[in-house]
């Protein structure tokens, strides 16, 4: 997965710094290069550009390939150059507002921990910093970037359950998601945390004092914030599942006890401490998200049959 991500990274990195019309040249000249050096080892003659063409047409290679989809594609490489662009520039904007009250975001963030952090590393503190920048300013691009995700994909969009299915995105999804989000971040901040880093604070107190360094505490708090905020994304998940008529509420309704179970292992995983209460705290609101769900599922089916109906 992390190959297959940085691929697409590698790619788009290429389409904005090379332009559109200059990435099929640059991969077949650092494709060549890289034939030619093997084939040097080997103590063979290198090729020449025509030449690795007729190579990599009779092999199947994937360089092929990718060289006729980006060619094909250059019109649309065109217009997702010009909106990374666009979100490159949005995030350093937020970037600036984010070393500007970063001091106001780390003390956010260390109010929970009840005792005074440390850094053990001469860089550690800068580090934390540039993370919590980098963090902040992405967290408030999002809205940009999703709306040049959805900008990008929308002309690609060949029938009317494709458009359906981005309709639904669009309207309820792409706003609502931001909604609950928040509150899965609040909920994490305001009565997981607490909890947690209290008893984590106390566990085996009268051994050792806690101590704790401040990489390793953001790490932790971040990790939290993001996953909790992520789980409350369900109801929203199943909704749409159940608006564009992928997943019906009967079938969520059915699949409940199973539901129950992975809410379970996601508890435990979420968790910070082996006490059955914390993993409680965290089973009992995704079980409620998951309830809310069904009965949002129900409200998506009602209204896609309405909207069968009227077709």
């Amino acid at each position: 997965m992390l190959d297959i991500i940085g691929i697409v990274l590698l790619v788009l990195l290429g389409v904005a710094i090379l332009g559109p019309e200059k990435l099929p040249v640059g991969i077949e000249a650092i494709s060549l290069n890289l034939v030619n050096l093997s084939r040097t080892h080997r103590g063979e003659e290198p090729f020449s550009l025509e030449e690795a063409r007729v190579y990599w047409n009779e092999t199947d290679s994937f360089i092929t390939s990718i060289v006729a989809l980006l060619r094909a594609a250059e019109e649309h490489l065109v217009e997702l150059r010009g909106r990374i662009f666009k979100t490159v520039a949005t995030i350093t904007v937020t970037s600036v507002i984010s070393a500007i009250a970063s001091d106001y975001i780390l003390a956010f963030l260390v109010r929970p921990a009840g005792i005074t952090l440390i850094f053990l590393r001469p860089t550690e503190m800068f580090g934390t910093y540039i993370t919590v920048i980098i963090s902040t300013a992405i967290a408030l691009a999002v809205p940009v970037i999703m709306y040049h995700v959805l900008a990008f994909i929308r002309p690609a969009l060949e029938n009317s359950q494709e458009e359906k299915v981005f309709r639904t995105v669009v309207y309820i999804a792409a706003p609502f998601s931001l909604i609950f989000f928040a509150g899965g971040v609040a909920f994490a901040y305001f009565v997981m945390l607490p909890f947690a880093l209290n008893y984590l604070a106390s566990f085996g107190s009268d051994i050792a004092q806690a101590s704790w360094n401040i990489g390793a505490y953001m790490s932790f708090v971040t990790n939290m914030l993001f996953w909790l905020g992520a789980s409350f994304e369900t109801p929203l998940i199943m909704f749409v599942l159940a608006r564009t008529g992928i997943v019906s509420a009967k079938q969520f309704s059915s699949a409940r006890k199973y539901a129950y179970v992975a809410i379970a292992a996601a508890a435990a995983v979420i968790t910070p401490t082996p006490d059955a209460f914390n993993m409680l705290l965290i089973m009992a609101p995704l079980a409620l998200l998951y309830e809310f769900g069904v009965l949002l599922a129900k409200l998506g089916g009602r209204a896609s049959t309405r909207d069968a109906d009227s077709d």
